[in-house]
């Protein structure tokens, strides 16, 4: 039909129609495409921020405890021999356990110490986590920490400067332990953030002086 002598548009041919769905679908599935790797970045990131997160307290807390051990109320040369003790493969995953003692009586009172246990255990989530034990009772602590490896160091000529560093069951005397050398493993809560589809995992290491058996 012509109006003063013009073509009326009547529609989209099939050839444009086609086309147009064909270049939406295109768009939709790019749109899907970067959905789903936005998605994958922030489980990433939001897995590693975790993990960060907890291997820091994780270790805060072992620092903590190991500057502790052996501390006395009152100025004394005496030591306490069973301050620092391990034991190797007690854990979960072969994880070590580590036991630190100090004394918490004022001066000229009786004797009492703390006891502290630090072990790899299962926890509530059914994911490992580091474990706290104080007087016999446990506390879930940390989750995601799935293994613990120490190391202590000797000082067998009384410099004050460990000589080397060994595992519980190679200490010569752990009354000439001065130092205390931790391994923690850390893992994603999450499975199917690495790029094999596993779980990603962070070493924290850190070597804490034991300031108490130091002049």
């Amino acid at each position: 039909m012509n109006i003063a002598g013009k073509k009326l548009q009547k529609g989209m041919s099939l050839l444009e129609l086609l086309i147009a769905l064909t270049l939406s679908i295109f768009v939709i599935a790019a749109l899907v495409v970067l959905f789903i790797a936005s998605k994958g970045n922030y489980r990433l990131n939001e897995n590693l921020a975790r993990l960060q997160e907890n291997g820091r307290f994780a270790s805060s807390f072992l620092m903590r405890d190991l500057r502790l051990a052996d501390y006395h109320e009152c100025v004394t040369a005496d030591l306490l021999p069973t301050a620092i003790a391990g034991e190797n493969d007690t854990g979960l995953n072969s994880s070590d356990t580590i036991t630190i003692i100090w004394q918490t009586n004022v001066c000229g009172a009786a004797i009492s110490t703390v006891t502290t246990v630090y072990s790899v255990q299962t926890g509530a989530s059914g994911a490992p986590a580091l474990f706290r034990s104080v007087g016999g009772v446990d506390t879930e602590l940390v989750e995601g920490i799935e293994n613990l490896q120490i190391l202590y160091g000797e000082d067998t000529d009384e410099d004050f400067v460990p000589e080397y560093y060994v595992n519980a069951a190679s200490v010569t005397d752990m009354a000439q332990a001065i130092s205390v050398r931790f391994r923690l493993v850390a893992r994603t809560l999450e499975t199917n953030v690495a790029t094999d589809g596993g779980r990603i995992t962070r070493d924290f290491v850190s070597t804490v002086m034991l300031r108490n058996r130091l002049p």
